[in-house]
């Protein structure tokens, strides 16, 4: 296990445009508000989905885009560093005007019809994201 202490900071509340990319906009607010840690939650609707979906065995992302309207059921997230920058992780799960379920981490190409966002600072040392062999992924070290 490995385990960082941050407190709370101060608290970002977003509302995209229509039309935004949902990822992008995000990443982009983050990068120039200078925020390096940070957990965030978002709600609402976008008319497009762009998702990826980890296959563990092979250890490659998957892309699905879903292009129809959908409800952001819950997103959620955290920002630490990657490569000495800012990184998003963000992962959502969708639901269709019949009902049916989808999710993944968002990637480019979300578009927003309507969204909110809450993005809650974190002080104190942010954590470092490095390459874990043991799944292929970058992971907290």
């Amino acid at each position: 296990m490995t385990a960082h202490v941050l407190r709370p900071g101060p608290v970002h509340l977003l509302r995209l445009a229509t039309g935004d990319d949902l990822y992008r906009e995000i990443t982009r607010y983050v990068m120039a508000s200078d925020i390096r840690a940070a957990t965030l939650n978002a709600l609402g609707a976008v008319s497009r989905a762009s998702l990826r979906y980890y296959d563990q065995s092979a250890k490659r992302y998957e892309d699905l885009i879903i292009d129809e309207p959908l409800e952001v059921v819950a997103a959620v997230g955290n920002v630490s560093l990657l490569d000495g920058a800012p990184f998003v992780h963000l992962h959502a799960a969708f639901s269709a005007e019949d009902g049916r379920g989808f999710g993944g981490h968002v990637n480019d190409g979300t578009i927003v019809f309507a969204l909110e966002v809450h993005i809650t600072q974190l002080v104190g040392e942010p954590p470092v994201r490095l390459p874990d062999d043991c799944t292929g992924l970058n992971l907290w070290g």
